[in-house]
């Protein structure tokens, strides 16, 4: 983004000045490996990141779903640390129109909710974001977002994965897809090992929860 990444660090730092510490300001470059998006932070202790952090969750949700110009994720409500936090993110795309980058504030709104609750329109966001708390998780790293989905997905089965079944494991597998953990650097590698198969059972699998025509029933596993 070269000259007009430096704009947008200065801008993040006097908004961070402005706002005060309980404003969060992050920058992504994602133009390259989502692994390691994190190019700029202001008030990281906010969520915890740093430099050469990752997404959220949420972004590996969604990030499919962003292929238009609409701005998914413009503003939202999420729960961090007993914190109700307010959020937006602002996508940066290229002369082609790709998603080359990412401007999110988080705003940590729990003492105005508690001591301004006359001030309705500060805390007002679209209606899709009233129903609750998105679920967005903010984590240092790639490793600590895919040990929670993990974690995530053997309570939703109700039992370990080397105890899984074909079914439970195909059932399993379709959960984490549609939080897009299979957008994460490696993540074959890690669930490979997770679910205790191959290579060549995962794609086979992951063909079968996406209705592949051409995938042959694997007995195996």
């Amino acid at each position: 983004m070269g000259r007009e990444l430096e704009d947008l660090k200065r801008l993040a730092d006097n908004l961070g000045k402005l706002l005060g510490r309980g404003c969060e300001i992050v920058i992504h470059d994602l133009s390259g490996d989502c692994d390691s998006t994190i190019v700029h932070i202001v008030n990281g202790e906010l969520s915890g990141r740093e430099i050469g952090g990752c997404p959220s969750s949420l972004f590996f949700e969604h990030a499919p779903d962003l292929s238009g110009h609409e701005e998914e994720l413009s503003v939202y409500f999420n729960e961090t640390g007993g914190r109700l936090i307010k959020s937006s993110t602002t996508f940066l795309r290229d002369e082609m129109g790709n998603i080359v980058g990412a401007v999110c504030i988080n705003l940590d709104v729990s003492r105005s909710q508690v001591l301004f609750r006359d001030l309705g329109q500060f805390l007002n966001a679209p209606e899709k974001a009233r129903g609750g708390p998105s679920g967005e998780r903010f984590v240092r790293n790639v490793q600590e977002l895919m040990d929670g989905y993990l974690d995530e997905v053997e309570r939703e089965i109700g039992k370990p994965a080397p105890q899984m079944n074909r079914a439970e494991k195909l059932r399993a597998l379709a959960y984490l897809d549609s939080r897009g953990v299979l957008q994460i650097n490696k993540a074959g590698v890690r669930l490979c090992e997770f679910f205790g198969i191959s290579k060549f059972t995962l794609y086979h699998y992951l063909d079968e929860i996406r209705g592949s025509s051409d995938c042959k029933e694997d007995k195996t596993v």
